[in-house]
């Protein structure tokens, strides 16, 4: 962070080389690639501030997949991700005024997604949020996901969170809530290896389908999480809650309790 001359404290960009840079000892790098054209970056990146922000680990957000390297998955411990396809950069920096982007890149060439596969592997948690699941022309990454068949647009709709897994650290205890209105993505899922986290159903359509789910690949640790197309569920204290424990659990760690009141983030900054 750098301090400004009217005392108020302005966001610095940080480089891919020091998010490839060794890490402190004791340090947890938590890097997150979300938000796009389709999916409000400034309410996914203020509400994971938010829900993480008691952790003290290193929250990195990247403005766009170049970001996304070997280099920096190696010294990652948890890749939260929601990104499809080739979708528009994000390109913000406080530094910049714009008045052209870059040219839109594939979130998933061959490289990136052999390389978040590898450091799954290695033992990296992935957190996969909403339209990760769109990137079924890439079967590996599917594989990794648990995902035979991606399914999309149902309308935008009042959603609940239901079926919760009583018997899994990451939905056990926490009660059928409300998201507000969201669109309910869903998937056909691989036969075994993963476990199911709790379903989502809409009030305005038939529909009633997995919403989350686990798995466990090589040494890492896989959470898919469908709910986000809008920013409703991130205001839900129970969704809230899920993101928290899976944080935890995707890197294997013991999950401390903390509870989430319904609606909206407190109104300062937490920057």
């Amino acid at each position: 962070l750098k301090r400004c001359a009217t005392g108020f404290t302005a966001a610095m960009g940080v480089s891919a080389e020091i998010f490839a840079a060794p890490k402190a000892p004791g340090e947890t790098r938590v890097l997150f690639l979300v938000g796009d054209y389709w999916h409000n970056p400034i309410t996914q990146e203020k509400n994971w501030q938010s829900v993480l922000h008691p952790t003290g680990w290193r929250l990195m957000f990247a403005q766009a997949t170049k970001f996304i390297t070997p280099e920096v998955l190696a010294n990652t411990d948890l890749f939260v991700e929601a990104r499809y396809a080739k979708t528009n950069n994000l390109g913000w920096s406080v530094d910049q005024i714009v008045e052209k982007r870059e040219p839109e890149e594939l979130f998933l060439t061959d490289e990136r997604e052999q390389s978040i596969i590898d450091n799954v592997r290695r033992g990296m948690g992935l957190l996969a949020m909403h339209c990760a699941i769109w990137n079924g022309e890439r079967e590996k990454f599917m594989n990794l996901l648990g995902i035979t068949e991606p399914h999309m647009h149902t309308k935008v709709q009042p959603t609940e969170l239901h079926a919760l897994n009583q018997d899994h650290p990451i939905t056990r205890g926490i009660a059928p809530a409300k998201l507000g209105e969201d669109e309910i993505f869903s998937a056909d899922l691989l036969p075994g290896g993963s476990i199911p986290l709790f379903n989502l159903k809409g009030e305005e359509q038939p529909i009633d389908t997995t919403g989350g789910w686990c798995r466990t690949v090589g040494k890492g640790r896989v959470v898919v999480l469908l709910p986000g197309h809008t920013p409703h569920p991130f205001h839900a204290g129970s969704f809230k809650e899920i993101m928290w424990r899976s944080a935890y659990w995707a890197m294997g760690r013991d999950i401390p309790s903390r509870e989430f009141a319904n609606g909206r983030p407190p109104e300062q900054s937490i920057y």
